[in-house]
């Protein structure tokens, strides 16, 4: 593996939030354009209901969104990522790769459409020892994430290790 690296694992999410904050645009007109035409009724059911949706998006939050950066042989950089204005969960700084314990590989299953066969993903992170956050540098399918977490372990000596995924089964195996 080549370092220095660059990576940006928060541009799925960046994806996400665009779409989430067009929806949030147009529901927002949808509100206006009844209180405007006198449909206080209608503007007062869409306005509780878009406040019920905002407490599900302070929740959502709070997950990690990934992160962009830089990791050389000696350190990792993270930057903040934001979308028109507003900000993603994710770590910044710079981290020393000795405040790093492990090559982290976390195993999840996607069900991209209904009928089809679930495709199972993995994200590659740098863990953390305490005080420093965990740093995911990429997501992709599980073959091609398991290689990368492979040669990144090697590249930077620390030790490969699955990591648990709330609500997921951890599929053990050996390196």
């Amino acid at each position: 593996m080549n370092l220095p690296l660059d990576f940006n694992s928060a541009e799925l999410w960046t994806r996400i939030v665009k779409i989430a904050l067009t929806i949030a645009a147009v529901y927002a007109i949808a509100v206006v354009g009844l209180f405007v035409k006198g449909n206080f009724l209608g503007g007062a059911v869409l306005l509780v209901f878009a406040l019920a949706f905002s407490t599900v998006l302070r929740r959502a939050r709070r997950v990690s969104m990934g992160a962009a950066g830089r990791l050389t042989a000696s350190a990792v950089t993270v930057h903040p990522v934001r979308v028109w204005g507003f900000s993603l969960n994710v770590p910044s700084g710079e981290f020393s790769l000795d405040r790093f314990s492990a090559v982290g590989l976390a195993e999840r299953i996607v069900v991209v459409r209904p009928v089809s066969i679930p495709r199972d993903t993995g994200s590659v992170q740098l863990l953390g020892r305490p005080g420093t956050p965990n740093i995911e540098v990429m997501i992709d399918d599980i073959e091609t994430a398991r290689g990368f977490a492979e040669e990144l372990s090697a590249t930077l000596n620390l030790e490969l290790q699955s990591v648990a995924v709330p609500g997921q089964t951890i599929r053990r195996y050996t390196v």
